[in-house]
């Protein structure tokens, strides 16, 4: 009988380092950081185990919560978050069609020109909508354009290959016919 009781005792000892009898503290509450010269606390509680009959050693468990961390991985200039997302032009001078802008955080854009759009339920040979994609940089008040990808269409106008940005309202227009400013606002989500 002996030669089973002592098996038994050995898988008892390792199960009652997992078992924690009594109450348990609740964890502390995350307290957001006050700055980077803060120093940062962290809280430790331990609670006793009690062993199995047979176990020889008594283990204690800890928990240490780390301190919330916010950490800004964007790497845009201020005043460009405004800037992204998609902006709008309606007809402007000679071009008689809405242009749609989209700009991403990459530094890449998509723009369509709407220049006769396939209504809805018909089949259409063109889809009436000439797309194109690129780079785009910021350089002060101006936004470079530059356009690796673009779909043909009859119709459509030269695309812009600079936009001026307003320093006020960081509101984007391309020049017009005659130096006249053909003005975006951001699109309807």
């Amino acid at each position: 009988m002996r030669t089973f009781i002592l098996p038994l005792a050995a898988l008892l000892a390792p199960l009652a380092a997992c078992t924690v009898n009594g109450p348990r503290e609740p964890a502390p509450e995350p307290s957001s950081p006050a700055g980077p010269s803060a120093p940062s606390s962290t809280a430790s509680t331990a609670a006793p185990v009690t062993p199995a009959p047979h176990a020889s050693a008594t283990v204690t468990a800890a928990t240490t919560q780390a301190p919330a961390t916010t950490a800004r991985t964007s790497t845009t200039a201020p005043g460009e978050e405004a800037l992204f997302g998609t902006w709008s032009s309606a007809a402007c001078g000679p071009r008689k069609y809405e242009r749609l802008l989209s700009f991403a955080r990459d530094g890449s854009f998509a723009a369509e020109d709407r220049v006769s759009p396939c209504p809805p339920k018909v089949a259409c040979i063109w889809s009436g909508i000439v797309h194109r994609k690129g780079a785009f940089k910021r350089s002060d008040r101006t936004l470079l354009l530059s356009v690796s990808e673009a779909s043909q269409g009859p119709g459509a106008h030269p695309f812009p290959t600079t936009l001026t940005i307003d320093p006020s309202t960081g509101a984007l227009a391309e020049t017009g016919e005659g130096g006249a400013p053909c003005p975006y606002e951001p699109a309807a989500k």
